[in-house]
Parts: C-alpha cells; sequence; structure tokens
C-alpha cells in the first residue's frame, strides 16, 4: 500500500525497529542506478530524530539520481511537465495497471509532492505528546499549492492550459509575428492568473475569469484596444483547438464572443445609481455571507467600497462606523450604524479583538511596494457577482459599466433625496467636501441625533419577493 501522506514520513520508512530514508528511482534509469529505491537506515526509532538525520542522505541520493538521468539524456523535468506526463501514466494504469503498479504509482507521486511542498520549509518549535518538546517542519503555503496542483494534474484531475501549446503553435501556418502574439498573450494569462492566486488549469478559466482578465487587459496593461482585442482572439483561437483535443477544454472557450470595442472620446451616458430592482437582485443573489454584509453596508451608508473593506473593529463603536478619509475629506467620518445593519455589525465584531480586520476575508495587499488599494480584489470579486447575477449596463465606447459597487452610494445618495433629508445633512454622512454639519462620535448632540434619524429613513426595497415598484424622481449624479 502506498505511505501514508504524512508530511513527517517523507521519504521515511519504519523497517524492523527502525526507520529508513527511502527514496524511490525512476524506471528509466533503475538499471544504470542498480536498484529500484536507495535504503539507508537511520538507527533510531524516534520519528523525531529521523526527520532531524534523513536530509543529508535524502539529497545524495536524489543527486546520484540526477547524475544517471542526465548519462542517459533525460535531465529532470520542471514540475507541470513531469506531472502531465505522469497524468498519462495514471490514465493508462486506471484500464490495464495492477492494483500493485497503482500503488506504486501513487507512492512516486506523493514522494515528489512532498519534495515540492517541503521544499524551504522552516523548523518551529512542537510539543510532541510523546516526546516531549522536539521540532517540526512547516511548509510555505506557496510551496503547499504548488504541491497540491502538482498531485491533481499527476492524477489527471486538472489539467493546465498550456499543455498543449507548443503543438497548437507548430501547427500554425502564420508569420513569425503572430506565433510572438500567442505565446505573449498565453504569458500575459499565466502572470495575471498567478497574481491573483488562480489555478493556471482548463478548470479554473470560466467566461467570468475569462472577462475579469480581459477587464484587467484592457485596464492595466497600458495598450491599445486593437492589440488587447488580438491577444483575446489569439486565445480564443487557442482555446478552440484545444476542445476536441483535450476533454477538459472540451465546449469551454471561455474567451469566445468576448468583444472589445473601441473606445469613444465622449459618452453622453454617465454611471448612475442601481435601480431598485437590481438592489434586490444583487442582495437576493447566490452571494456569500461576507459579500452580502459588504452590500448591505455599502447600500445602507452610501460609503465607498476601500472604506468599507478597510474597517476595523473598532471602528464600529459606539453605534457608528468610522470611515478613514476618503478623496478630499479632511478627516475620518462617522457614520450612524442604520438599524438594519446592527445585527450585521454584532456578528462580524463577534470574537475578534478591537484591532482585528471586520472584513478579514479581503487582507490588505502584501507587495511591498504596491500602489493598489486593498479593495482591488474586492471590486473584482463584486464585478464578477454582479454580473453573474445579471445587473449590468454596458456602452459602446466606455469599457466600465455603467453600474458598479459605487452605484450603491448614488442609490443611498438619492433614497435620501426622496426621504426629504436636507443637502447638508446628507454631505455630513457621505462625506462631501462642500459639507457644513460635523458629526461627532464623542458627543450625541444634536446634530448626530438627527443624522441616526436621516439613517433610518432609508428603507431597503422589499427583500421577500414582492414585486418592486421603481419611484420616478431624483437620480444621484455621476461625481457622487
Amino acid at each position: 500500500m502506498p505511505r501514508p501522506a504524512d508530511p513527517r514520513k517523507a521519504y521515511l520508512e519504519f523497517h524492523g525497529a527502525s526507520w529508513r530514508v527511502v527514496v524511490f528511482v525512476p524506471a528509466a534509469v533503475r538499471r544504470a542506478v542498480g536498484a529500484t529505491k536507495l535504503v539507508h537506515n537511520l538507527d533510531t526509532d524516534s520519528l523525531r530524530q529521523a526527520n532531524a538525520r534523513k536530509k543529508p542522505h535524502v539529497e545524495r541520493f536524489k543527486r546520484r539520481i540526477a547524475a544517471a538521468l542526465a548519462s542517459v539524456g533525460q535531465p529532470s523535468e520542471d514540475d507541470l511537465n513531469l506531472a502531465v506526463e505522469l497524468s498519462k501514466v495514471a490514465r493508462d494504469l486506471k484500464r490495464d495497471g495492477t492494483p500493485e503498479d497503482r500503488d506504486e504509482f501513487d507512492r512516486v507521486v506523493y514522494e515528489r509532492h512532498a519534495e515540492i511542498r517541503w521544499k524551504d520549509a522552516r523548523w518551529i518549535p512542537a510539543e510532541d505528546p510523546e516526546e516531549g518538546p522536539t521540532h517540526v517542519e512547516r511548509a510555505l503555503p506557496e510551496q503547499t499549492a504548488k504541491a497540491m496542483l502538482f498531485s491533481a494534474v499527476a492524477h489527471g484531475r486538472v489539467t493546465p492550459f498550456d499543455l498543449k501549446h507548443e503543438e497548437y503553435l507548430k501547427g500554425l501556418d502564420v508569420k513569425e509575428r503572430t506565433l510572438a502574439d500567442d505565446a505573449r498573450a498565453l504569458r500575459m494569462l499565466k502572470a495575471w492568473c498567478e497574481r491573483e492566486e488562480i489555478p493556471p488549469i482548463l478548470e479554473a478559466i470560466d467566461v467570468s475569469v475569462a472577462h475579469a482578465f480581459v477587464d484587467h487587459l484592457v485596464a492595466n496593461s497600458g495598450l491599445d484596444h486593437v492589440t488587447c482585442k488580438k491577444y483575446v482572439g489569439r486565445l480564443a483561437a487557442y482555446w478552440q483547438w484545444m476542445a476536441p483535443r483535450l476533454p477538459a477544454a472540451a465546449g469551454k472557450n471561455a474567451f469566445a464572443g468576448i468583444v472589445i470595442r473601441r473606445p469613444k472620446r465622449k459618452s453622453g451616458k454617465k454611471e448612475r445609481a442601481f435601480t431598485d430592482q437590481e438592489v434586490v437582485d444583487l442582495l437576493r443573489g447566490p452571494a456569500s455571507p461576507h459579500m452580502q454584509d459588504l452590500m448591505l453596508i455599502g447600500a445602507l451608508t452610501g460609503a465607498r467600497l476601500d472604506a468599507i473593506v478597510d474597517l476595523k473593529v473598532q471602528d464600529t463603536d459606539r453605534n457608528c462606523f468610522k470611515f478613514k478619509a476618503q478623496k478630499s475629506e479632511p478627516g475620518d467620518r462617522y457614520v450612524p450604524i442604520h438599524p438594519d445593519l446592527v445585527l450585521v455589525v454584532a456578528r462580524r465584531r463577534m470574537d475578534k479583538a478591537p484591532e482585528d480586520d471586520l472584513f478579514p476575508e479581503w487582507p490588505p495587499v502584501r507587495k511591498t511596494g504596491s500602489m493598489r488599494e486593498r479593495s482591488f480584489k474586492t471590486s473584482n470579486h463584486f464585478t464578477l457577482y454582479r454580473r453573474n447575477v445579471g445587473v449590468d449596463e454596458q456602452v459602446p465606447g466606455k469599457r466600465r459599466s455603467l453600474v458598479n459597487f459605487h452605484s450603491f452610494r448614488r442609490w443611498f445618495i438619492t433614497r435620501m433625496e426622496r426621504a426629504g433629508v436636507p443637502g447638508p445633512m446628507i454631505a455630513a454622512i457621505v462625506g462631501h467636501a462642500r459639507g457644513s454639519i460635523t458629526l461627532d462620535v464623542y458627543s450625541e448632540g444634536p446634530a448626530m441625533r438627527a443624522a441616526r434619524k436621516a439613517i433610518a429613513r432609508v428603507k431597503l426595497p422589499p427583500l421577500d419577493g414582492s414585486p418592486v415598484e421603481e419611484e420616478m424622481g431624483l437620480r444621484a449624479p455621476a461625481d457622487q
């Protein structure tokens, strides 16, 4: 039977009364090495001591295997290419292999999985219930992800989307420039997937992901729309070519039909508030709990997205939100918590320290020197969700939809205007620079009491399935 996937037992086997190091030899060089596996007895029955002693022997055996591979003209392959080759073996074994062959295959895959996962791992102190103080390895998260992807590919559960690209390029009768465009387009897609932590596999590239990549390409690459259109066309052609050759690509050309229109210099239409029906569609849709809470706070405070995801638990004290300054705001802004948000905030505060994030699902950008706002990924997630529930309005010549998360802010302002809330109070609540009222959470004076009453006037449209009657009237302008 294959060795259990216990990371402490990687390259180890208990034999007789002690642990020993075992590294399996690839079939191609077993004759040259003279063995199917390389073994070294560690002379200890302690797993902790075995882990401490195994490293030099594992490295020595790997050097020997690498030298043998080089001598027969089969140098080591990169992990995904190796996984692809193993997936072919897995397919054959599933059809014709014996149980012993499949066990051996599982063992080989696990050995490489463990090697990838524990690369650059660090030792940390731990308490063993039986042996007392000891040290255990802690894998890097990115190495664990790579190892999991390797195993999934090797066992044929997923398919790298560049698996057939070289074969595809060899069959094209086009100019060198077009071949370079194909390669460049795929590199950009892979780089974007890595930044967004999306696995580079066919199964992960659906229509929503493809649109998100194209949106990023148009908005952030600095390329002309014609060039962006060309790259998307090359990706669509490759996906179409793969369809009859890879089961995972059949009927899944995520890039087919994506249109990149020529931008117009001027457009009469501006970004707008959500309609009541759109608010209902968003709040009744299949949103995750943290997306649901995010949308509710946006709709019932008029706050900008980055200000919401940046909230700490302590920023919801005294039944008020304390939003960090945005754009031209002179300082932090206090907004009373709407009655319909009291339970949402209480649930998000539960079991958290004052300095903890209210929305830990969207952590700060970790990359040093990044200019992105914390809400960058949150915005992408909301855009994908909004499109999935059918809330969208595209205009030829405009890259951005006329509705986005900021449309909650416009909807809130419109609702307050319709409720008869005075302009200066609206300005104080939403943080307009022209506001003349100051809301101080530390003094529950007349202005704050008036703000609480004003906030409570904003009512969500019916979310129980009742018909939604749109109100005609004021619309918050695009610059709100």
